[in-house]
């Protein structure tokens, strides 16, 4: 009864974090558009600048809490990083953010265990990544995992401390792999704060199809090594 009940209440709270962030992104659209009159741009720029550290310092929050909170998409506050600090600056954030949200993860993990895991993913997930037990292939596999745009990253991340890989081996193998997609995320952002909303669109597809394509070629792999 306890189980069904905490099954209900994670539904709920992936419904509410949904409607969230379409709500936000309704109230998003207007200054979105406004960011086709070069005067906005260059108010807004203005005013990203004068927030200085408090900027970067919120932003990084929110992408540890992305990281941690799996029910968090992260396209979108990847794109909100590139819109704000543009492609590079976005990227860094984000790096910065992942690292230290996988590093809490890591460490809450070890301490606490699956009491922990239940409460933010669920875990019935894991009993399909098993094979990354296996330490002569785990770490290829967890690079390639992570580098395929729409695999559940953040399910991997959780899982990865009952692999026993390293922690710092992990941080390294994850953010490099997640380098690409990242910065094609930042960089939709940062080509919607120069006006070029043609060039976001394009990118905006292009990253959906790929990411359609990801979790295709993940349940393949899925698939090949569970027969295994």
């Amino acid at each position: 009864m306890r189980d069904h009940s905490k099954k209900i209440l994670k539904i709920i709270l992936a419904a509410a974090v949904a409607a969230g962030v379409i709500l936000l992104c309704i109230f998003l659209i207007p200054y979105i558009l406004r960011l086709r009159d070069e005067a906005f741009r260059e108010a807004f720029s203005e005013k990203i600048r004068s927030l200085g550290i408090l900027g970067w310092g919120l932003m990084l929050l929110l992408q540890i809490l992305q990281t941690v909170v799996a029910i968090i998409p992260g396209e979108p506050v990847e794109i909100v990083m590139g819109v704000m600090y543009g492609s590079l600056g976005g990227l860094l954030i984000c790096l910065a953010g992942i690292a230290l949200g996988t590093v809490l993860v890591f460490c809450c993990v070890n301490r606490f265990g699956m009491r922990f895991v239940n409460r933010f993913i669920n875990s019935e997930s894991f009993d399909k990544l098993k094979f990354l037990h296996d330490p002569a292939r785990r770490d290829a596999l967890m690079f390639i995992l992570f580098f395929i745009p729409g695999t559940p990253k953040d399910i991997l991340t959780y899982f990865a401390p009952f692999t026993k890989i390293p922690l710092l081996r992990f941080l390294v193998i994850s953010l490099i792999a997640r380098i690409p997609s990242v910065i094609s995320s930042t960089y939709a952002g940062d080509a919607i704060l120069e006006g070029n909303f043609a060039g976001s669109i394009i990118i905006f597809a292009v990253m959906g199809a790929i990411g359609i394509a990801g979790i295709f070629i993940y349940d393949r792999i899925i698939k090949a090594h569970n027969k295994k």
